[in-house]
């Protein structure tokens, strides 16, 4: 059974999404899934999103896919006030945490205590960034699939990273020539439309949305899986297992996995991500529930 909600954020925007309700008993460590798009993505798409969806609640899980305020590629955003632009051309990635704390306690409030966010590409960056800012008491843990490391030198200094020097440059300059809203076709992590201003602050050098420093602030377990096929082609995927490992080697509630042969969207393993969540997932409930682990 899917119904439609919709959420309303602190700052007054509403945001749209699904609620898939299971007809099994539940077989799994949390009552519900809250999974987060990737850039220029929705909550209706197809793809590796809808399949986790159906495993879940095929496992007897509640499944809510949302809309963020980067919803698609441009978007309007309603508000009780009017309309403001939004999608992943005009979102602040910042604003996350205002998105999923709204989706977050609407499943709280319908007493789904237990709840794992699942983000995709962009979307498991907001879910860390999210939990890292502003920790909801009702996130239990998060299952990162594909989020890049958004970190400008590594980006630059990749043997791909020319397109990527020239774009920043170009909405560097528009940024100083007081153009901040000009919009630019960029192509390198990924290509979408973007302003100069939201170019510069996604990708600038301050690296204010490189997710790896921040796992050590989580307060839930985490795991992140990546594509191997990732990993060697995408700058922005350049030895992050690397660094996921450096970091697990030091916190054992943060995990990364490999997935042989995948890329960013496990095109062709699409199944894939919520077998590995589902395993990690008992095995984590299994640790927490264990004597020594109790207090």
């Amino acid at each position: 059974m899917t119904e439609l909600i919709r959420t309303e954020t602190t700052d007054g925007l509403f945001l749209d999404g699904a609620l898939w309700q299971p007809q099994s008993t539940n077989t799994l460590p949390v009552d519900a899934f809250l999974l987060i798009h990737g850039t220029g993505s929705n909550f209706y798409a197809s793809g590796l999103l809808e399949t986790f969806a159906r495993q879940a609640v095929a496992g007897g899980a509640a499944v809510l896919r949302i809309n963020t305020r980067g919803h698609d590629g441009i978007a309007t955003i309603p508000t009780r006030s009017g309309s403001i632009r939004g999608g992943a051309t005009y979102e602040r990635i910042g604003d996350c945490t205002l998105d999923v704390t709204a989706w977050v306690s609407s499943l709280a409030a319908k007493g789904f205590a237990r709840v794992v966010l699942v983000g995709h590409s962009m979307g498991g960056v907001k879910a860390v960034y999210s939990q890292a800012h502003a920790p909801h008491p009702a996130v239990t843990a998060i299952i990162g699939i594909s989020p890049p490391r958004f970190s400008h030198q590594r980006i630059a200094s990749h043997p791909r990273g020319e397109q990527f020097r020239e774009d920043f440059g170009r909405a560097r300059d528009l940024v100083a020539r007081g153009q901040p809203e000009q919009l630019l076709a960029v192509t390198q992590p990924l290509p979408f439309l973007a302003t100069a201003a939201g170019y510069v602050e996604k990708y600038g050098p301050e690296d204010r949305y490189d997710y790896v420093p921040l796992l050590s602030r989580l307060k839930c377990p985490a795991l992140i899986l990546l594509g191997s096929e990732s990993i060697k082609t995408s700058p922005a995927f350049d030895g992050l297992d690397t660094a996921l490992a450096e970091v697990a080697a030091g916190n054992p509630t943060i995990a990364c996995e490999i997935v042989a042969g995948a890329n960013i969207n496990c095109t062709g393993c699409d199944d894939v991500p919520f077998t590995r969540g589902a395993a990690w997932l008992a095995d984590t409930s299994d640790s927490s529930n264990s004597p020594q682990n109790r207090y």
